[in-house]
C-alpha cells in the first residue's frame, strides 16, 4: 500500500492556524467554564456536555456532582438530574448518549435533554421526571453485536411538549 503523507502535510499546514485558534478558543471556553463547574472536573473534549450539565445547573439552582454519581446535578429540593446534551438538527439529535442503568436505589430522579444550536446556544430543553419515562417504557436498550451494552431515550419534540421547560425564541 502506497501512502501519500505529503498531501496529508499539505492539508494539515493548510488547516493548522485555524486548529490553533480552535485549540486556543476552547482552552479559554473550558477555562471560563470550570468557573461556574462547582469543583467537579471537566474532562476530555466534551464542550456540548459541559454546557448542558452546567446549563442544567444554572436553569434549576442547583450544583454539580462528581462523576461518581448516576446523575449530574443536584438541587435543595431533592432532584438529582442526568443531562444528555446534544447539538445541531442532523439526524440522531433527539436520542440521548449511554445511560448505565435505569433502575436501582442511585437512579436519578430526573433526566434533563439539552438541545443546543449550531452555535452552542440553547434551542430547548427538556425535563423528565424519571418514573414517567419508566413507566412509558421510553428507555431502549443499545444492544451492540447482539449484547446489551446500555439503555438511551429519545425526545419528542412534538408529543413531549409537557417536558418542555424552556424554548428560545430565535
Amino acid at each position: 500500500m502506497d501512502f501519500d503523507f505529503e498531501s496529508m502535510d499539505r492539508i494539515e499546514k493548510d488547516f493548522s492556524g485555524l486548529f490553533v485558534t480552535l485549540s486556543m478558543t476552547q482552552r479559554k471556553i473550558r477555562e471560563l467554564l470550570i468557573e461556574h463547574s462547582d469543583g467537579k472536573v471537566l474532562k476530555g473534549d466534551e464542550l456540548v456536555g459541559w454546557l448542558g450539565e452546567i446549563y442544567t445547573k444554572i436553569a434549576v439552582g442547583g450544583y454539580l456532582v462528581d462523576d461518581s454519581f448516576e446523575h449530574d446535578v443536584e438541587t435543595a429540593t431533592g432532584m438529582a438530574i442526568s443531562v444528555k446534551a446534544r447539538r445541531g438538527t442532523n439526524s440522531g439529535w433527539t436520542r440521548t448518549s449511554a445511560i448505565p442503568k435505569i433502575e436501582g436505589e442511585d437512579i436519578p430522579t430526573h433526566l434533563m435533554f439539552v438541545h443546543l444550536n449550531e452555535d452552542y446556544v440553547v434551542s430547548d430543553m427538556w425535563l423528565y421526571p424519571w418514573n414517567d419515562l419508566i413507566s412509558q417504557e421510553r428507555f431502549r436498550k443499545h444492544i451492540v453485536r447482539g449484547n446489551f451494552r446500555s439503555y438511551y431515550m429519545s425526545v419528542n419534540p412534538t408529543r413531549d411538549q409537557r417536558y418542555r421547560v424552556y424554548a428560545s425564541n430565535l
